[in-house]
């Protein structure tokens, strides 16, 4: 005999059917701690690939550029590289991190990087192409520096006044000028730089006259200060720099340093 169900029943019966399958999870106690992970990318070595280009002080590429030093400072025992030929470097496998690095060549100036990452692995890292300018020789020192305040047009400014050693004309007369609100201005310590082109008077006289050129930048950073400490130095037409981990901007191609002005702040707010 056949039984026969009515379609409401047959339904509610199928729900019932999945209600009843339905899965739980029950969380149970948590298991042990597993084991300790691999260290990290001090187990991974790589190498260091890069270029050094050097300038003269125009601003001119050097075709002749081997013999440029890569030093890695925070090694042991420390890392010394050497530029070939064709002006590259490669070093030898090392552990990933960050590195201190100093790049120079004898007569030009020296570069630095701080905390430059190194990833190692296969791939070598590459840290590109770095640009050395040739310093300016003794015959480009500066035998006076001297700063004037002035108040005209309504406005405060300062007239710098550069006298050389040595009667010359200068193709690109870049200055930079240091300042700072104790003695000892220059690249070593300083609280402010003006990289900037100087006007040539005659072949002794570098002069820049701000007249028409905004130096708030220089009125905020030494905002409420009653003087300033002052020197200047003739720079390579090219502009090379880094920052120091001070935070101080530094010019490795710069000539000799000019004797310390000490002037009163007429720019403070």
């Amino acid at each position: 005999m056949q039984l026969l169900f009515p379609r409401q029943t047959l339904s509610i019966a199928i729900i019932l059917f999945f209600i009843s399958c339905t899965k739980q999870n029950v969380p149970g106690n948590a298991g042990p701690q597993g084991p300790n992970g691999m260290d990290g990318s001090s187990t991974i070595t790589g190498k260091i690939y890069g270029k050094v280009q050097l300038f003269d002080t125009l601003g001119n590429a050097i075709a002749e550029n081997n013999a440029a030093t890569i030093t890695f400072e925070n090694t042991n025992p420390s890392v010394l590289l050497t530029t070939v030929t064709d002006a590259s470097y490669t070093s030898p496998d090392m552990p990933a991190g960050f590195y201190n690095i100093d790049i120079a060549q004898t007569g030009y100036g020296t570069m630095r990087l701080f905390h430059y990452q190194h990833t190692g692995g296969v791939n070598e890292t590459q840290m590109g192409i770095i640009g050395l300018g040739q310093k300016r020789s003794s015959w480009t020192d500066i035998k006076r520096l001297t700063v004037d305040t002035v108040t005209a047009y309504g406005g405060h400014y300062m007239v710098f006044t550069l006298i050389l050693a040595h009667p010359q004309t200068l193709p690109f007369p870049w200055v930079v000028m240091f300042f700072s609100h104790s003695p000892g201005a220059g690249n070593s310590k300083n609280d402010y730089t003006y990289r900037t082109d100087f006007y040539q008077q005659d072949d002794s006289t570098l002069i820049f006259s701000p007249f028409d050129q905004d130096l708030t930048e220089y009125t905020n950073e030494f905002n409420g200060t009653d003087y300033v400490y002052i020197s200047a130095a003739v720079d390579n037409s090219k502009i090379f720099t880094y920052i120091d981990s001070t935070g101080n901007a530094v010019y490795p191609a710069i000539g000799n340093l000019s004797n310390e002005v000490k002037v009163y702040n007429n720019l403070k707010n």
